[in-house]
């Protein structure tokens, strides 16, 4: 029997029209001129000079097979909107930062949630209603603003709070995607039964995840944007718990932009394989002890290393920000890495390995157009990753403003990569790991295969350190014994330390996809890397619970 294939977009809204027809942008055009027309006949001494309007569908299906049987399909939709009012000047305005202002005292930013049926006039009375919400809330902080800055000391970076940015007209609405949800469910729930063969497994599940977003934006400098994201992942993942109370989880994944990238059976249930019997290896494997020494971070593990440890210390904001530890921010013309390595940023690249980047986007949220930005050339820090908000010595943004619907935008990472010159094969990566351990007298070295992610801190507050939780963690041996899959890694240690502890680079570079949280929500990022090796890390072991495995055997297993 044939199988009926059905749209995403029909069972969670159609994608946009073309901007010339599309009624969301005509709604936003034309409720921004009116708001306009009513802000400038207050004739208030302080204007509300820029106003932009954003509205971001979100719409996803979530398709999942467990153990063997159907999980469901879980259909989600919103649509968001937001308002960015700014009051003031553009050397001085109500986004300034008010030092010394608690969590608690901080006014929430407004964010609204519209309806999608029927004629725009909800839209448009929503939109009138939140600008109104907006010039208040920015009137009342803009008090607040000049009151602070009257009684602080002067800042040490006194750059403008905003820098106008040319108007990006871009009519690119994103294709619909189309999956065949029959198929789809009868796959995830076929794989998943592989976990069975696996009793010391505890849970898992495969899963086929949509999302399609549709983005407009318009402002007062005469931006206006219609496009879209879209993203699929086929993900696997499995839980189990050691001896010692220890939660271990393996998760793998493919993402793609397009449904005819999507892997086959196979390879799927080959990943759900490779992540079972890993995760059962983890449970017998042991537990490390806390070291320094040498170590391999393969390209996955070393570009979400830089992610944490770098990306995050060189988004602009950071380097204007007071209480912010500021580790680069003097640093713009100085060494801060080896030679031979180069980082850049740059989300207007759509692939990278053979892989669909995450992180790639053409605009970004303040209608900035993207940019790729050298970040370090050789060794040597060049730049920031810069929203419309300046910082000394960078007046402009390069494209990098970024939010999840709801917050307020600031400077992101899109697709960092890590470059390097003078590689060498694997194989040679690894011999000069087993000398640096000969040399160093160590009885083993590491070797990361992935990381699935971390946190670092970057304000004054606390230490400026990282720690970075690994998955597969190998003990290379100089003797000459197999290498040993160790388990209850994390990976910490401060970057200016690290960063000048890397002694060389492999030659293929890997990609890691995946989402990132900061200030200003999840954002979609990736980032790529050659392997590296490093002269030193520093892991401790990680939290553990104190429970123990499951009393009870799984139906059908065998004591």
């Amino acid at each position: 029997m044939m199988r009926r294939a059905l749209f995403v977009a029909g069972l969670l809204g159609a994608a946009p029209a073309a901007a010339a027809t599309d009624p969301t942008l005509a709604t936003l055009q034309a409720t921004l001129k009116e708001a306009q027309a009513q802000l400038a006949g207050l004739r208030e001494p302080d204007p509300a000079y820029f106003v932009a309007y954003s509205v971001v569908e979100h719409r996803a299906l979530n398709i999942q097979g467990s153990h063997g049987a159907h999980a469901g399909v879980v259909p989600e939709r919103v649509r968001s909107v937001d308002v960015d009012l700014r009051l003031g000047s553009m050397q001085l305005d109500s986004t300034h930062k008010i030092r010394d202002e608690s969590f608690f005292t901080a006014a929430g930013r407004p964010h609204w949630i519209t309806g999608f049926e029927g004629a725009s006039d909800p839209l448009r009375r929503l939109l009138l209603r939140a600008t109104d919400d907006a010039y208040r809330a920015a009137r009342a902080r803009l008090l607040k603003v000049r009151s602070n800055e009257a009684v602080k000391v002067a800042r040490e970076d006194d750059s403008d709070d905003y820098s106008p940015a040319p108007a990006v007209q871009r009519e690119a609405p994103a294709p619909t995607l189309t999956v065949d949800v029959a198929a789809w469910s009868a796959l995830t729930k076929a794989v998943s039964a592989v976990y069975l063969e696996y009793p010391e497994i505890y849970d898992s599940a495969v899963q086929l995840v949509v999302t399609e977003d549709d983005r407009w934006i318009v402002n007062n400098e005469g931006t206006a944007v219609v496009d879209g994201f879209r993203h699929l992942r086929v993900a696997t993942w499995a839980e189990t718990v050691a001896d010692d109370g220890m939660g271990l989880s393996v998760y793998d994944y493919v993402d793609v932009g397009s449904t005819a990238r999507l892997p086959d059976q196979a390879r799927v249930e080959a990943m759900a394989r490779a992540v079972a019997e890993r995760t059962v290896a983890l449970r017998h494997a042991p537990v490390i002890e806390p070291w320094t020494g040498p170590a391999i971070l393969r390209g996955r593990a070393a570009g979400v290393f830089f992610h944490e440890i770098f990306g995050h210390r060189i988004e602009g904001h950071r380097q204007k920000d007071e209480d912010e530890g500021q580790t680069f921010t003097r640093r713009v013309g100085q060494p801060i890495l080896p030679p031979f390595l180069s980082v850049l940023d740059d989300p207007t690249q759509a692939q990278l390995a053979g892989e669909d980047l995450n992180g790639h986007y053409a605009v970004d949220d303040e209608g900035v157009a993207a940019e790729r930005v050298t970040l370090v050339d050789k060794g040597v820090l060049e730049s920031f990753l810069m929203s419309r908000a300046p910082v000394a010595g960078f007046p402009r943004s390069n494209g990098h403003g970024r939010r999840q619907p709801g917050n307020d935008i600031v400077p992101r990472q899109g697709n960092l990569m890590v470059q390097a010159e003078g590689t060498v094969p694997y194989a040679e990566l690894r011999k000069r790991l087993l000398a640096e351990i000969v040399r160093q007298k160590k009885p083993w070295g590491l070797v990361f295969d992935d990381i699935s992610g971390g946190f670092t801190f970057t304000g004054r507050s606390t230490p400026n350190s990282f720690a970075v939780q690994p998955v597969t963690v190998w003990r290379v041996y100089a003797d000459g014994r197999p290498d040993e899959l160790v388990r209850g890694v994390d990976l910490i240690g401060t970057p200016l330390t690290t960063f000048a502890r890397i002694l060389a680079a492999g030659g293929e570079v890997e990609v890691f996809n995946g989402t990132c949280g900061a200030e200003s929500g999840w954002v979609p990022v990736s980032a790529s890397s050659p392997s590296l090796l490093v002269q030193e890390v520093e892991v401790q072991r990680r939290e553990k619970g104190n429970d123990r495995p499951p009393l009870t055997p799984p139906p059908g297993a065998h004591p």
